[in-house]
């Protein structure tokens, strides 16, 4: 199904998105809206890829851990409409019905992969894409950590909720020659910068490249660690779908515990796995996150290895750390551990020329 559907859609918004987590649900019947900025601008296809499985470990893995379907739920029906800002009480456009093959309400079955049917919508560079869906289940799919505008239906109106289902990708059928994906935890994802700004690292890096003939999705993901990605599961099989992939990853394997030399095996599985696929591969090292004692001895040495040794056979490193880290203390976090707009901004001119250069080499 991923396949299948990336072969035809590509990401339509910077925003992250995916399944962190499964949360419990009373089974009763709800509404909610979600809003994605959009970059692309024309007339498309639209169609949204919903991946009921967990992509990583949320947390300490006590409530979900990498890998585990969502129990069966309803998607009683569905709408999208094009709007100009992320609030519901200003989505005021004609909504248009979704299909699910051909049906406008999906049983989903247990960890079911599924997507909506194609829908021809004109928008603009800066819209938002409104989805709207009814639904029902017992524990369904989330992104808690969702830093878009997410709302829930009440008996008072719209209200702020990220504890809904959302789509893993927004996706649309323009057509590109490079596909890029920022496969990263929550900094990647964009914690520390304001909900609905679009100024973490990985969207700011898309705007410095530009976006003729290239399409971004970042699928950067809070709490999410290495060995989620190496584990083989339904995330890096999204991110094998690219041309060049940015992975940023580590930071919460070692604040859970994994040794140095754990982390460095998962680093090397993801670049092999993905060099398998035929991306090519930019490694960043892990951004400073306050770390003392064995922590930063650990965060020293998997450092080293991204930027010293051969063996990870990444197409391209890149050192954040300079950038990120305070000055005579590169381990503590200058613009806080999930980097605030600033911070990603200095990230993001520091990245663009290298992550375009290896850009380039795919045309």
């Amino acid at each position: 199904m991923i396949a299948e559907y990336l072969s035809r859609y590509t990401s339509a918004t910077l925003a992250a998105g995916g399944t962190q987590t499964l949360i419990p649900s009373d089974g009763e019947p709800k509404t909610a809206r979600v809003y994605n900025r959009l970059y692309v601008e024309g007339t498309f296809d639209f169609s949204f890829l919903f991946s009921p499985v967990t992509d990583s470990t949320f947390g300490d893995g006590s409530r979900t851990p990498r890998n585990f379907p969502a129990e069966p739920w309803t998607l009683f029906c569905a709408s999208v409409s094009v709007c100009q800002t992320g609030n519901p009480e200003e989505d005021t456009g004609v909504r248009t019905q979704l299909r699910f093959e051909g049906s406008p309400e999906k049983k989903v079955a247990e960890g079911e992969i599924f997507a909506s049917d194609p829908v021809s919508l004109e928008v603009k560079r800066g819209e938002y894409l409104s989805l709207e869906i009814h639904y029902a289940g017992s524990r369904l799919p989330c992104h808690e950590e969702s830093i878009v505008p997410v709302f829930q239906k009440s008996p008072d109106g719209w209200v702020p909720s990220s504890r809904v289902p959302i789509p893993s990708m927004t996706g649309c059928s323009r057509k590109v020659s490079t596909r890029v994906c920022f496969l990263g935890d929550s900094i990647t994802q964009g914690i520390g910068t304001p909900v609905d700004s679009y100024k973490h690292y990985a969207a700011v890096t898309a705007e410095r490249i530009g976006f003729e003939g290239i399409a971004y999705w970042d699928i950067g993901l809070g709490w999410a660690r290495a060995e989620d990605a190496a584990s083989g599961g339904v995330w890096i099989a999204r991110a094998k779908r690219n041309d060049v992939v940015s992975v940023c990853l580590g930071v919460n394997d070692l604040l859970q515990g994994r040794s140095d030399r754990e982390v460095i095996a998962s680093l090397l599985r993801i670049v092999s796995d993905l060099k398998e696929a035929g991306c090519r591969v930019l490694v960043q090292t892990l951004p400073p996150f306050d770390y003392e004692g064995s922590l930063k001895t650990s965060w020293e040495t998997v450092n080293r290895f991204i930027l010293t040794d051969p063996v990870l056979n990444a197409d391209a490193v890149f050192d954040c750390v300079p950038l990120l880290g305070q000055p005579g203390q590169p381990e503590m976090a200058r613009y806080g551990g999930h980097p605030d707009p600033e911070g990603c901004r200095i990230w993001a001119e520091a990245l663009a020329p290298v992550l375009k250069a290896l850009i380039d080499r795919t045309k």
